[in-house]
């Protein structure tokens, strides 16, 4: 297993699309930053305002949050459909012909990255803006404070997030498709469903895969935004939602590897 687990982490260094899910992590971060301090309040004439509230230091802090619930998922199915696009699939399964044993990597690995990125956007927040919080007058200390009640949402966040995409990229192995359907879910189809669930049978789909991401990284985190679509504003604990995401993140993993992953590659 612990061969396995180099043999992927050396794969994911190599491919360029998960640096691109880094690079880009940063300036969704700062761009994040950026409307959470122009909407900090202050007086006329003035764009930005350092954040004074608790909820708007715990906002700041976790910054990172909105590009994670789009760029975690991409890392994990980049993580498997890879093989499939590159066509080293074979190659992986004759080195470690348990299957079960190379997908248990590969959630080990799709993991590690995904804490890699929440610290790289905690990084970022602390680098960048609480310098920019400073020099607008705002305290450092009082946004550090918030530190345990935002970093442990956020990183269990992404990592459920990753495993969300690592299960999709499973069961349909195509990369571009897996990428459509994570996102598409996330950003579009479920905002859709549950204004429709809402309006005709007055029902809140808390529970699908963004809302329960939301609800598991805690309101700092998430900044209001109903994890990132504006459409679910009554979520469930943090507990429900990370059972909820484990499940979304199992449940296609579960299929995939019974179906599509056991089957012949050439």
């Amino acid at each position: 297993m612990i061969n396995a687990v180099r043999s992927e982490l050396l794969k994911m260094r190599t491919m360029p699309g998960v640096w691109v899910c880094f690079g880009l992590a940063f300036p969704l971060t700062v761009l994040f930053m950026t409307a959470v301090f122009a909407g900090a309040g202050g007086f006329p004439g003035h764009t930005f305002y350092f954040v004074h509230t608790l909820n708007q230091e715990r906002i700041l802090l976790g910054a990172g949050y909105l590009g994670i619930t789009f760029l975690a998922p991409i890392t994990g199915v980049i993580c498997i459909t890879s093989e499939y696009r590159q066509k080293t699939i074979t190659d992986t399964l004759i080195s470690t012909p348990v299957r079960s044993r190379v997908l248990g990597a590969k959630v080990l690995v799709t993991s590690y990255w995904a804490i890699l990125m929440a610290v790289l956007t905690l990084v970022v927040a602390l680098a960048v803006g609480l310098p920019w919080n400073s020099s607008l007058g705002g305290t450092t200390s009082s946004v550090i404070d918030q530190a345990g009640a935002v970093i442990p949402g956020l990183v269990a966040a992404s990592i459920l997030l990753g495993l969300f995409g690592l299960g999709f990229g499973v069961l349909v192995k195509n990369q571009v498709a897996g990428i459509l359907i994570t996102i598409g879910t996330t950003f579009i189809l479920e905002g859709i469903l549950i204004a429709l669930a809402r309006a005709i049978f007055h029902y809140n789909l808390n529970w699908l895969p963004s809302s329960a991401a939301a609800a598991l990284a805690g309101a700092g985190a998430r900044g209001g935004f109903g994890g990132g679509n504006g459409h679910a504003p009554d979520l469930l604990a943090w507990w429900q939602g990370g059972l909820a995401m484990l499940g979304w993140g199992l449940i296609p993993l579960t299929i995939g590897y019974f179906t599509t992953f056991r089957r012949d590659v050439t």
